[in-house]
């Protein structure tokens, strides 16, 4: 062999070297860009970060190992005698090396992939997946053992379990898992078997596993699938309606500025803040999440108090009503206070005084962590339920703490807003867990001790004056005091909430309702009321929260096609928001007609299906159902009287927190249900909640109204079925019980009611007939 041959030899050998080198600097300039450009979307997140680091390493130390060995190699002449050595040193380590990287890269790229992340990234984090694993079996497999293949290949089987979630079926899981072992499998073994056929196979399998992943792939990235929805409107009108459009812009002009600590790393609470407030201590009730702490740089013990306000302008017609609002759980790494914009705005140019409370702190860390418990963690282990959560209270006492620093800013005489805060008039928003915040702060507001830990833990002299609680898509039971569901009394309460809400599946804030209480014979009115929308989710009454309701993996599983415009969604929060406020607040009682029935505000809503209820502190209660004698309602001296009826008992409704009547008819037969009073009542009308179970085929009833003097009237109610729903791509539909809220007027003294029902198809629910005055 002359020395050209030796030097002919020794390239061919070098060139595999070359190739991969260039498989390397394709593969790390593709990573690079991806780097780019998921940093330029906001959706890099640290743990993708270092999964494009690790696999870089992974490739460049495979490569440069194997390159190394093919140098080696290319200076010995006599191959057979290398063959005859005992395994290369560097053979172990190549294979120990790609063994130990596979399985770390496949365990982060598990975490980065599972629905349970609660990062910032997207589905982008599965298209490095894909990208990276076949491009690193690629440039690797040549010295991979075919024991390794097979432990590479069948790891994909655990990483794909990670995609499963409680709402998606377990098959969509093991689909991902055998495409994505088909395609990676096929490429490899193509690599590997020198036989012409098994190499067309096994291509062949891998073009099948190919079209899989993107067959699933594609599944995840679209918006999910337009479902039929039908535009219910009952036909009983309410008597009256709205003139004009509440959420209109008034009349004020308005500024904006931000408050804080000053020393916020964040600049609009840092070096922009007009006004510098005190850090307040929590550290007896919370701990920060250890990556909020360096996150934020500040502590439970010097918690900030944050916040932005729209204030009218005009210092002649103050002092103007003070609203709150609150944002809930959304990850910290990302502003929510400021999603409330179109809100604060819009009340400015209406006259009140409106502040978005920044709280983000407490939310979730990237990483899933949360706030803890302070110091009373020494009642904890007492708290089997972990019910109640000190991240709750916290919440309330910002707010608190935040009236606390309106009320001093308006006695200082240099203070901009001196004497422009009316504090006899305060209304509080809470959206999400802030929902049930305001709840909490009402609750505490009058309180000189938490109930729970009152030996550490006692409240400044805050007895505000707080008259509106208005919740969006609020939180239930996340704090019950001394184990109890928390109870409240004479104010005004008020709860909204869409129907394909994806993080809150069902209107929890009906429990809170649901405790509310009026004293009787109180001279202030107060009411309570509930809006449940259809095509509306839980993100979107935020400008920032958007489409999108649970963690970004999970995200992708969700329906958002049926969703209506952002805009559509924040005008119906407007319209009741600013109706509410200025019936509380402000006094303005022609807007009542909108929370007793939404038909009365048709013309100004989205063409959207719409459920609501209404009670209120001067009603008369004739039957709530929830008396373990069914023969008597719940006004004394009443007497119930059940005809022909197959079902006619109460029955606890979960959406609604409530014990309703059931009634359907036996067959054939007319089935009959009446309530007759010992004593008539006085009012101007009836009024009752009523509803149509999923079964319940029959959309009407008859309702005939007795009176003292021996005549009636006959009313026909058009009942809504059960509104439908798909909130993720691959669930069954769901039913929603639209339990709706009629009125009927009275023309005589109230002597008693009777539904009758004639079809045996029919099921209805009943519940709360009242007299309202």
């Amino acid at each position: 062999m002359n020395i050209d041959d030796d030097e002919r030899i020794a390239r061919k050998k070098i060139s595999p070297m070359i190739k991969n080198i260039a498989w390397v600097g394709i593969c790390c300039l593709t990573l690079i860009l991806m780097i780019i450009v998921l940093a330029i979307m906001r959706k890099l997140t640290l743990q993708l970060l270092l999964l494009i680091i690790i696999s870089t390493v992974a490739i460049f130390c495979a490569t440069s190992i194997f390159s190394v060995q093919l140098w080696q190699r290319s200076k010995k002449r006599n191959m057979e005698s290398l063959k005859s050595n005992k395994k290369n040193v560097l053979d172990n380590i190549v294979n120990l090396t790609s063994i130990g990287l596979t399985v770390l890269i496949l365990l982060l790229s598990a975490s980065v992939m599972s629905p349970l992340d609660l990062g910032y990234g997207s589905f982008a984090t599965f298209v490095v997946f894909l990208i990276y694993m076949p491009t690193a079996i690629w440039i690797i497999s040549f010295q991979l053992s075919y024991g390794t293949v097979l432990f590479f290949v069948g790891s994909f089987l655990t990483c794909a379990l990670f995609m499963i979630t409680d709402s998606e079926p377990a098959g969509l899981g093991l689909a991902l898992a055998l495409s994505h072992v088909i395609f990676i499998g096929g490429i490899a073994a193509a690599i590997f078997y020198n036989s012409k056929r098994l190499k067309i196979l096994f291509a062949a399998l891998a073009i099948i596993g190919c079209v899989g992943d993107s067959r699933i792939l594609w599944y995840y990235l679209n918006d999910g699938y337009v479902t039929k929805i039908d535009i219910i409107i009952p036909t009983e009108r309410f008597p009256h309606n709205l003139t004009h459009d509440p959420s209109l812009h008034g009349n004020y002009s308005y500024g904006f500025l931000t408050y804080g600590s000053g020393i916020d790393n964040r600049i609009d609470y840092g070096l922009k803040a007009s006004i510098i407030t005190p850090t307040i201590d929590l550290s007896s009730i919370i701990t920060l999440s250890t990556f909020n702490k360096q996150n934020f740089n500040f502590n439970q013990f010097v918690l900030p108090l944050n916040g932005r306000i729209w204030y009218p302008t005009n210092t002649s017609s103050g002092p103007y009503p003070i609203v709150l609002m609150v944002h809930g759980n959304h990850v910290s790494m990302e502003p929510s206070e400021n999603g409330y914009e179109y809100l604060g705005t819009m009340l400015a140019s209406q006259g009140f005084f409106t502040v978005s409370v920044d709280q983000t702190f407490l939310n979730v860390d990237p990483f899933g962590s949360s706030t803890g418990y302070g110091q009373m963690s020494k009642i904890k282990k007492y708290d089997a339920s972990f019910s109640r959560r000190p991240e709750f209270i916290a919440r309330a006492l910002i707010l608190l703490e935040t009236l606390k620093q309106l009320r001093l800013w308006n006695t200082q005489e240099k203070n901009q807003f001196h004497n422009q805060l009316d504090l006899s008039n305060v209304g509080l928003v809470g959206h999400s867990r802030g929902g049930e915040a305001i709840v909490i702060a009402y609750m505490l507001n009058k309180l000189k001790f938490l109930p729970d830990y009152p030996g550490s833990i006692s409240l400044s002299n805050y007895n505000f004056e707080i008259k509106a609680l208005f919740s969006i898509s609020g939180t239930n039971d996340g704090y019950t005091p001394l184990g109890y569901k928390l109870k409240s009394h004479d104010v005004t309460m008020f709860g909204i909430h869409g129907i394909y809400d994806a993080d809150l599946l069902s209107l929890s804030f009906q429990g809170k309702l649901r405790s509310l209480r009026f004293t009787s014979n109180s001279s202030n009115y107060n009411f309570k009321a509930s809006l449940y929308v259809n095509q509306a989710n839980h993100g979107q009454f935020n400008t920032n929260w958007g489409r999108y309701d649970l963690s970004p993996g999970k995200n992708q599983f969700i329906n958002v096609r049926p969703l209506m415009k952002i805009e559509e969604q924040q005008h119906i929060c407007k319209m009741y928001m600013a109706a509410l406020m200025n019936i509380v607040l402000k006094n303005q009682t022609q807007y009542r007609i909108l929370f007793e029935d939404y038909r009365s505000g048709l013309r100004y809503l989205p063409h959207t299906n719409y459920i609501s209820t209404f009670q209120d502190s001067k009603e008369i209660i004739i039957a709530d159902f929830e008396n373990y004698d069914v023969t008597i309602g719940t006004i004394a001296g009443s007497k119930i009287k059940a005809t022909n009826l197959l079902l006619w008992g109460s029955v606890y409704v979960e959406v609604y927190r409530s014990a309703m009547l059931i009634l359907q008819p036996m067959k054939d037969l007319i089935g009959k249900y009446a309530i007759n009073l010992q004593n008539p009542v006085n009012g101007s009308s009836v009024r009752f909640m009523i509803g149509r179970t999923p079964e319940g085929l029959v959309d009407n009833l008859t309702v005939l109204l007795w009176y003292e003097n021996g005549t009636f009237d006959s009313h026909a109610v058009h009942v809504l079925p059960a509104l439908s729903k798909n909130i993720y791509k691959l669930s069954a539909t769901e039913y929603v019980t639209a339990v709706q809220t009629v009125s009927f007027p009275l023309t005589s003294v109230f002597a008693g009611l009777e539904f009758v029902i004639n079809d045996t198809n029919a099921q209805f629910l009943i519940d709360n007939i009242v007299i309202a005055q």
